[in-house]
């Protein structure tokens, strides 16, 4: 039947947008995961992961994770009009709120990154030596990236870190940690090309030279990236799509949906296997129930064509002989 055709198109329709969303969610919240577990995350002290920002985004991807494309499918496979309409405005309200989030991280990325430098800084100069887990986590940092300091070496020179270390070690004549040395190359553990390089004022060339601000920045101008495509250039503009096309679909399922309803009610009314175009709607539905009601509450004529009719010859009298 043409109708139960098209019904199936326009589920088609339904589960391919779902699938194609609930995949790109899927891979979002996937990169998502893999940025924030990285240990240059702990950089970023300002990035509150309870920011209510970030918490509508928590609902959000829970609500594309599964709920939203259950909800479609489910309107689809029952033709259940309400449960289709409040598909299309969940989907719609997802995009607006997607806008005014990326609205919201653009201008935090911006504030970010232009005071990225100077809280890179007052952090090495503060914590650096005080801290054991930030001290952990910038040795990391200079040994993996070939870095020393925020812009240099001697960004150590006024940092806690140093009069610590002169107050304990006054005869040492160290003015860089350890994990800003070259590295001899080692399986295991790789050690410094020379001990006294520390002591940059002897031999500059067995240090690195160059600060860790730029890798830092590299690194946080990157994962923006990566997340800002993913998330506003394919699954917002996929629902974009998404609300042209099924607001489209979603309105002509539901008109169809209101004929098999007239059907159900009043079998043998319509022919379904004609088009689409010749479906007669509820109100011409209407319109011939009521017809064929009337018709069936005249009484039937007789079974000939004409009344009874008297006959025409009066009848003969038998004259008898007199």
């Amino acid at each position: 039947m043409f109708l139960h055709r098209a019904m199936r198109y326009y589920r088609l329709w339904i589960y391919s947008c779902n699938l194609v969303l609930l995949v790109s969610v899927v891979a979002f919240v996937s990169l998502a995961a893999w940025i924030v577990s990285d240990f240059r995350m702990s950089l970023f002290p300002s990035i509150d992961l309870r920011h209510p920002s970030l918490l509508y985004a928590y609902l959000a991807l829970a609500l594309q994770g599964g709920i939203l494309q259950a909800i479609g499918c489910i309107g689809a496979i029952r033709m259940n009009e309400r449960l289709l309409n409040v598909y299309w405005t969940l989907m719609l309200l997802l995009l607006f709120g997607d806008v005014v989030l990326g609205v919201v991280w653009l201008f935090r990325f911006h504030y970010l990154s232009g005071h990225l430098k100077e809280e890179l800084r007052t952090r090495l100069g503060e914590q650096y030596g005080i801290d054991p887990e930030f001290q952990m986590l910038w040795d990391r940092l200079q040994n993996e990236q070939g870095c020393c300091g925020v812009d240099g070496p001697k960004d150590f020179g006024s940092s806690e870190w140093l009069k610590k270390e002169r107050q304990d070690f006054p005869q040492h004549r160290q003015l860089v940690p350890r994990s800003c040395c070259k590295l001899r190359p080692s399986l295991r553990e790789p050690e410094p090309l020379n001990i006294t390089c520390v002591e940059t004022d002897r031999n500059p060339s067995l240090i690195h030279l160059p600060g860790c601000y730029e890798a830092v920045h590299r690194w946080l101008q990157h994962a923006a990236d990566v997340l800002c495509v993913l998330g506003f250039c394919v699954i917002a503009f996929l629902k974009l799509c998404f609300l042209g096309i099924l607001r489209y679909e979603i309105r002509e399922m539901i008109q169809k949906i209101k004929v098999l309803r007239d059907m159900s009610e009043s079998p043998g009314l319509m022919d379904p296997t004609g088009p689409a175009s010749l479906l007669p709607g509820p109100a011409m539905a209407a319109k011939l129930r009521r017809q064929r009601s009337s018709t069936e509450q005249k009484p039937p004529p007789n079974g000939n064509n004409n009344e009874a009719e008297p006959s025409s010859s009066p009848t003969k009298k038998n004259s008898s002989p007199e």
